[in-house]
């Protein structure tokens, strides 16, 4: 109605966004330094499962994330923990039988959330309590496996008991201001750590941040999703900027069962045309 422009940024575009780009049909216009020519952060990326052959692990994380992390809270510094799945645990199932409890509704695993110490379905809202004894089998074998930003928040707390942490996802955002008062208090150094989906990502400019933590950069890789390829790398491109955008070089610490992978790879290195030659080919 008004012959407006619509500009679209982004540091990891949609592959056909790219295209239409570098065909002529959007204008192009390339930013090739970070602002005030910040430097990109330090990559150690992390295989978790020769770490935990070797026994270098504590729970979900890796011991050199721990050495990371208290060097970084010991110089006053933020840390950002990423782990894209909310809740305490992603699968209760029965170890007997192999039961696992799904939504009635929706046929799909239940997400179990320890605060509430209910199961939860991620797509309608419906809500189960997690039984005690497995209906399928009649024994008390019911167990949760796996981790959620719930489970991360609880390990961070063993982890570093004396500093202030803050959780940032679905879960903790839903009631007005919420947000606001997250991102906020953090940006205050009212908190040392936060933990959080993929919410924490995108956007922010937390100058006392030089660490940041990608807990599962496996977590989008193998999903059933045309994008995974393009979701994950995305995500763990974005996450990584999060880190040194102040004075401080940042780290940023990548925990991956598939350090050879070429999406972790591409992410780690910063490099997207690459990442988008692979994936237009």
């Amino acid at each position: 109605m008004h012959g407006a422009k619509t500009l679209l940024g982004s540091a990891t575009p949609s592959i056909e966004t790219y295209y239409k780009a570098k065909s002529g049909k959007f204008g192009f216009v390339e930013l090739l330094t970070r602002y005030e020519d910040v430097t990109l952060p330090e990559i150690d990326v992390i295989d978790m499962t020769t770490s935990r052959k070797r026994y270098l692990t504590n729970g979900s994380f890796a011991q050199p994330t721990i050495v990371a992390s208290r060097k970084t809270l010991d110089e006053k510094k933020q840390i950002i923990f990423f782990h894209n799945r909310r809740g305490f645990a992603p699968l209760a199932r029965c170890k007997q039988c192999a039961w696992t409890p799904k939504c009635q509704h929706c046929d799909v695993s239940l997400t179990y959330h320890r605060f509430q110490n209910q199961l939860v379905c991620h797509y309608c809202g419906a809500t189960y309590p997690l039984p005690s004894i497995c209906p399928s089998c009649k024994e008390p074998a019911v167990e949760i496996l796996g981790y959620g930003t719930e489970r991360v928040e609880e390990e961070v707390a063993k982890l570093f008991p004396d500093n202030k942490i803050l959780r940032m996802d679905l879960d903790t955002t839903r009631n007005k201001d919420s947000y606001e008062n997250i991102i906020d208090d953090f940006s205050n150094h009212k908190a040392d750590i936060l933990v959080g989906t993929q919410m924490v990502t995108k956007g922010h400019d937390f100058p006392g941040v030089t660490l940041v933590g990608v807990m599962n950069a496996d977590g989008s890789l193998f999903l059933d999703d045309y994008r995974a390829s393009e979701r994950t790398f995305a995500m763990l491109t974005q996450v990584i900027g999060r880190a040194g955008r102040g004075r401080d070089r940042g780290i940023a610490v990548i925990q991956t069962c598939n350090p050879d992978s070429p999406v972790i790879k591409l992410a780690a290195a910063q490099d997207y045309k690459s990442f988008y030659e692979s994936e237009i080919s």
